[in-house]
């Protein structure tokens, strides 16, 4: 494998810097020396022909004009940048740009239209010669808080407006990616088992509509679609969405008491949203008309829960104490925003909201740790349950003097087997053992040291077969082995090593040597059977007690009945 040098990943790190630092370059970058912004005396009139009156641009006049439409007017400076043009953005109004006598731009029909006018960014460009000439502005609004309303006017070169607008749009593209980072993140751990499914699914929800109107209040959308309306729509409907999807998170994590104050302003933000919505299918432009009462609304609701909040923090609840840092920040700069863009108290620069992304940080980071913690906690349940089980499994097929599987074992792992090799010949054996003259060394000795004998005896024959093969304690002083993959010479041998060691090892401190005895018996195929198995190898040890013990027997090969060579020294087979 090629191993990539520190050139090669600095240059990959350069790369991946380059947009952001092409942000920053446009955000510090100075405008045009030329560059001004419209403001100050301006003047309007209801319509075209009355008088003129003065009034602080950029907040609106205040007018009362029954047809939604009003005169605006100004003059420029006597010196214009080169290729100077007027930089507007523009909510829910059409309008059209007169140079003096000149209609020289123009925007909609000056009349109702369904969904309104949408938002939108214009650039105008100015004809040569206008320098110091009037500037008036001719505009439609159904809204009261739309009509007359544009903003800052930025009067300068058509590259300095671009730069302009996507100076504007870097709160917005450095905090989309990191919303849809939170997003997936929430989507990864909400399918998790200790995941609480309701509040990772409120959160989703209000992070998705806070993604959609981080997209719909940047300019750059209208590079990639030019649909005013539809991003209107969209934004105004993310608006309404936020605080209901959030009062729903809330709802999630307060205590009771506070869930019944939350539940009144979820349904007092449901109920303006369905009104809104019908207004505007009805024509009546309700969204954009409906933003007043929301933002009146919108910080005393937030206070009712930040109320509920409050509650449930004195009381230990930890969710809530997190939710309230982005409920304190968001609620905030949501009133702020409201009263810039729709209320004209003053005027911003676009919006503060994108500035409090961080503050969900602290909420998604707080519900992430609190999952690891309990799936942490539920693995480690886990693991102790799976080790009772084991246990009880243990308990339940193991014999507690020998330390050796009983018979429960025996006939699962046999059932297994012969299942296996159902149609094969010798594919596994038994040998049965059994300690010669035992009932001897509890009468002797007594039963303790009987028990010890047993537990020794168990204890050779463990050391010297694999852990694969299948020791159990048939009962009393009777013990089988299964071994897996072993024909009945392989066994034989195995029987014979078997019955030398346990001759030749001392038990009780050294004080007792036993002799066994074993017979061997092996699968015969389709034909044979579990019974049949264990009743030859039953048979085979039986022969080796009758013809002298501290031997080993084999089942016949033949079908010659074992007793015919019961006392036949040859029969070790």
């Amino acid at each position: 494998m090629q191993v990539k040098s520190a050139e090669w990943y600095t240059a990959v790190a350069l790369r991946g810097l380059f947009p952001l630092f092409l942000l920053l370059f446009l955000w510090l970058v100075p405008a045009s020396a030329l560059a001004a912004e419209l403001e100050g005396q301006w003047y309007w009139q209801a319509e075209e022909g009355a008088e003129w009156y003065p009034f602080d641009f950029p907040h609106t006049p205040p007018l009362d004009s029954r047809e939604g439409k009003v005169w605006l007017k100004t003059t420029l400076p006597d010196v214009l940048p080169r290729d100077a043009s007027l930089l507007l953005q523009v909510h829910d109004q059409a309008f059209e740009i007169w140079l003096e006598n000149e209609c020289i731009y123009k925007y909609g029909e000056l009349r109702p239209a369904f969904m309104a006018y949408g938002q939108r960014w214009h650039i105008v460009a100015l004809p040569a010669e206008s320098a110091g000439r009037e500037l008036r502005i001719h505009a439609y609004s159904p809204a009261d808080q739309s009509r007359g309303y544009f903003g800052k006017i930025w009067l300068d070169s058509d590259v300095d407006q671009v730069l302009r607008l996507f100076r504007q749009d870097i709160p917005y593209l450095m905090n989309i990616p990191l919303t849809g980072f939170l997003l997936v993140l929430i989507l990864i751990y909400a399918g998790g088992p200790a995941a609480p499914k309701r509040l990772y699914k409120s959160f989703i929800a209000f992070m998705t509509a806070f993604l959609v109107w981080l997209v719909c209040a940047a300019n750059s959308r209208q590079y990639l679609l030019d649909a005013p309306v539809l991003w209107r729509f969209l934004m105004q409907l993310s608006e309404y969405l936020l605080p209901l999807l959030a009062n729903i998170v809330i709802f999630q994590v307060v205590d009771r008491k506070g869930k019944r104050l939350v539940r009144w302003t979820v349904l007092a933000y449901a109920l303006l949203l369905i009104g809104v919505l019908a207004a505007e299918l009805l024509g009546f432009n309700g969204m954009s008309r409906g933003l007043a009462a929301f933002y009146i609304l919108l910080p005393v609701l937030e206070l009712v829960a930040l109320y509920a909040i409050i509650r449930s923090v004195r009381y230990g609840n930890m969710y809530a104490k997190a939710v309230s840092v982005p409920l304190l920040f968001m609620a905030g700069a949501g009133t702020i925003d409201g009263i810039s863009m729709y209320q004209h108290w003053y005027v911003l620069d676009g919006y503060v909201l994108p500035y409090t992304t961080l503050s969900l940080c602290v909420f998604a980071a707080f519900i992430v740790r609190h999952q690891i913690k309990r799936e942490r906690m539920l693995m480690t349940r886990e693991e102790g349950l799976k080790q009772e089980v084991t246990q009880a499994i243990e308990k339940a097929t193991t014999d507690n003097l020998t330390k050796c599987y009983n018979r429960n074992k025996l006939e699962v792992v046999l059932a297994a087997e012969i299942l296996q090799h159902k149609n094969e010949e010798e594919p596994f054996s038994l040998i049965m053992m059994d300690i010669d003259f035992f009932k001897r060394i509890n009468d002797n000795y007594g039963h303790e040291v009987g028990d010890v004998v047993l537990a020794g005896f168990a204890e050779t024959v463990r050391k010297n077969i694999k852990k694969k093969d299948v020791f159990v304690r048939w009962g009393g002083e009777e013990f089988i082995i299964l071994f897996h993959h072993c024909t009945g010479d392989e066994a034989m041998m195995i029987a014979e090593r078997l019955r030398s060691k346990v001759e030749d090892t001392p038990l009780h401190e050294g004080n007792i040597h036993i002799t066994s005895s074993l017979g061997v018996a092996s699968w015969h195929g389709a034909e044979d059977t579990e019974a049949q198995l264990l009743k030859r190898v039953d048979e085979a040890l039986y022969m080796a007690k009758r013809t002298g013990r501290n031997r080993v027997c084999r089942e016949p090969k033949t079908n010659m009945h074992w007793f015919k060579n019961l006392y036949s020294d040859d029969e070790t087979e």
